[in-house]
């Protein structure tokens, strides 16, 4: 009796798995166009229906075309997944409907858009953006802030967002930014040239023409005893519309960019001495005001290529960065960065990272018409998923003086800089039940180095720092989360330095 429920059980088994495997390759034919509504009957559909269309194909999903039915689950879910980050919307649902009585064998998609109000209104708190990710190696602790902002969104139907917003900190630093953002073919006329031809590319319609201006203070006073009161005007053409800072846009990104800077830099006050600045004799003469114009081009992978965005064990994540600043501006120069990181996973979940970067900032004087770059323009090297066992900004030029946060001097940045890392990870071994998590174990050695374009190739390699360590590593929504114990083994006298450190960032490094 046991032998044959046994016999049963694995025919039935059988099957489950043939009818499964045939649902997965039954090919379907779509009838173009998807259909498109709104979650309330009584509420019309503002999303443009072409956008919708559109959307649809560059997730994958083929109109009048044969497509087994798990490619077309898919782009569906793709198609899903790209519309809900976009923020105009509580849900999106696509049904599968089957028209056989009235188009023959052809079946089609029906949307349905549960939309967002048209305005949202904000009024809360958090973590200033530019404290949490340490990219620039300029913050040390992250600072709290007030924020209330208002945003109309999807008000011509192309998914358009125009937002408002002003924040204050817990030093009382305030923010106000204006931005739009827009798909980029909504600015062309229907029919016209610019409109076919950029809804032709490969994802024409999520190309973006973003637009800003912001009046904001950075704080600099931790390691260079200065702020730096900017007004910005800028406008960036990328890949995605969903983008913070480039290091978040959900997939690999391109976008150029065009700003104007006007940039006071304040040097610190004494605090008994109103008239005295706190801070080096380097720092106060970088006092004053300077226009930036500048032209810049970013691509970055973002992870596409590995297995995990932020905590990879397999393959390669590749970033760069261009900016070519000149006239009508104050500063001239051209400024190259980029980095590449490769992963190799071995047995028993061990993997084996190695990561470099390097940056080269050339004054370009136009003549006599643009001065050399500021200390703002320089790179700052130190900190976690850069330089461990150092703090941001930690090592390369320094100012024999600095303010009462830089004991050790102002540091002043440098216009090389490299970076290398080699490491090592295995998954969290302690628990059973965080083994098949993001959790793992990692140690690395850390070498790089930041200096002046005069230095030569012995002198770079005797400036290089070197440092030893271990830590724990996890991905988080908000990027790569680690803490680390380091132990420098090459240093300056005057390097900031720092063992125990917890960051947050987007690249391994």
């Amino acid at each position: 009796m046991q032998f044959e429920q046994q016999r049963q059980q694995a025919h039935s088994q059988k099957i489950q798995s043939d009818f499964e495997k045939y649902v997965k390759d039954f090919p379907i034919n779509l009838a173009f166009p998807a259909r498109v509504s709104s979650s309330s009957p009584s509420r019309p559909v503002r999303t443009n229906v072409d956008l919708i269309q559109h959307r649809l194909l560059e997730s994958g999903v083929l109109f009048s075309d044969l497509q087994q039915i798990d490619q077309v689950t898919a782009a569906v879910s793709e198609f899903i997944t790209n519309m809900n980050d976009t923020g105009c919307f509580n849900a999106v649902q696509v049904k599968l409907e089957d028209n056989s009585k009235d188009k023959g064998e052809e079946s089609s998609l029906h949307v349905v858009l549960n939309e967002k109000k048209w305005y949202k209104v904000y009024v809360g708190g958090g973590l200033k953006q530019d404290s949490i990710y340490q990219t620039s190696g300029d913050s040390l602790l992250p600072k709290v802030q007030f924020e209330s902002s208002g945003t109309l969104q999807n008000l011509s139907g192309h998914l358009d967002r125009t937002s408002l917003s002003y924040t204050i900190d817990q030093t009382s630093a305030a923010s106000l930014a204006l931005s739009h953002d827009c798909p980029l073919y909504s600015y062309f006329p229907e029919d016209s040239i610019g409109y076919e031809t950029i809804l032709a590319m490969n994802n024409g319609s999520q190309y973006n023409l973003s637009c800003r201006a912001v009046l904001d203070t950075l704080d600099h006073e931790w390691t260079r005893s200065y702020k730096e009161y900017q007004r910005l005007l800028s406008m960036r053409i990328s890949n995605s519309s969903i983008v913070g800072t480039p290091e978040m846009a959900p997939k690999s990104y391109v976008g150029i960019d065009w700003s104007l800077i006007l940039r006071d830099v304040l040097p610190r006050r004494h605090a008994t001495l109103p008239y005295t600045c706190d801070a080096s004799p380097e720092v106060v003469l970088q006092s004053g005001s300077t226009a930036k114009h500048s032209l810049s081009f970013e691509y970055r992978t973002n992870g596409a290529y590995t297995d995990s965005r932020y905590n990879p064990t397999a393959g390669t994540d590749f970033h760069t960065k261009v900016e070519f600043a000149g006239p009508p501006g104050d500063v001239g120069f051209l400024k190259a960065e980029g980095g590449i990181s490769h992963s190799v996973g071995r047995e028993k979940g061990i993997a084996i990272h190695a990561s470099a970067a390097s940056g080269i900032l050339q004054p370009l004087a136009f003549g006599g018409l643009c001065g050399p770059p500021t200390i703002s323009d320089r790179f700052f090297i130190g900190g976690p998923m850069q330089l461990r066992g150092f703090v941001p900004a930690g090592i390369g030029p320094r100012a024999k003086t600095g303010g009462a946060s830089t004991p050790r001097g102002d540091s002043l940045g440098g216009d090389f800089f490299y970076t290398a890392s080699l490491a090592a990870s295995v998954p969290f071994p302690p628990l059973a039940i965080l083994q098949d998590s993001d959790i793992r174990l990692f140690g690395f050695c850390n070498c790089g180095t930041l200096t002046g374009l005069k230095s030569d190739a012995i002198s770079v390699l005797k400036s290089t720092r070197l440092s030893l360590g271990g830590g724990v590593c996890m991905s988080s929504p908000f990027g790569r989360l680690e803490a680390t114990y380091a132990a420098p083994i090459w240093y300056g006298p005057r390097d900031a330095r720092r063992t125990v450190q917890i960051g947050v960032g987007f690249n391994f490094g």
